[in-house]
């Protein structure tokens, strides 16, 4: 951070500028999606697992991307393991279609990147003019 200084609201601070990196574990983002998402075999992607009785189970591989509005997207979605069936599509579809957004970013902080390691997602921020207040809501 750079020139933070405190304003005349004692829950509030400012910061000139800012360069941050945040962590989104494989387990969390699980929960999110609410598909099995492990580390893919390339770096940049990830490997999103679901099933269903009777049909079976499928593991795709999505490249993953910072996009607008501080939220991370998956994009070139392909079968890695499996038959992807109509249900099962229909899964991960609506678990990796829409972007998902990052809660209690700082307003003015903007996601820039997102890297994938062993453990999850790495994401790096950065923003001029930021303000910092106890559970920011979303930017």
């Amino acid at each position: 951070m750079d020139g933070l200084k405190p304003s005349g609201d004692a829950e509030e601070a400012h910061a000139r500028s800012v360069q941050a990196t945040a962590y989104l574990s494989y387990a969390d983002l699980s929960n999110a999606l609410g598909v099995e998402v492990s580390q893919g075999d390339e770096s940049g992607r990830i490997n999103a697992t679901t099933s269903l009785p009777l049909v079976g189970y499928v593991t795709v591989s999505a490249a993953v991307s910072a996009a607008s509005g501080n939220r991370i997207a998956f994009t070139d979605v392909r079968a890695v393991q499996g038959e992807l069936l109509p249900p099962l599509k229909s899964l991960l579809d609506k678990a990796l279609d829409e972007p998902i957004p990052l809660q209690n970013v700082p307003e003015g902080l903007r996601l820039r990147s997102v890297a994938t390691t062993e453990d999850g997602i790495g994401a790096r921020f950065t923003g001029r003019s930021v303000t910092f207040r106890p559970n920011s809501p979303s930017a």
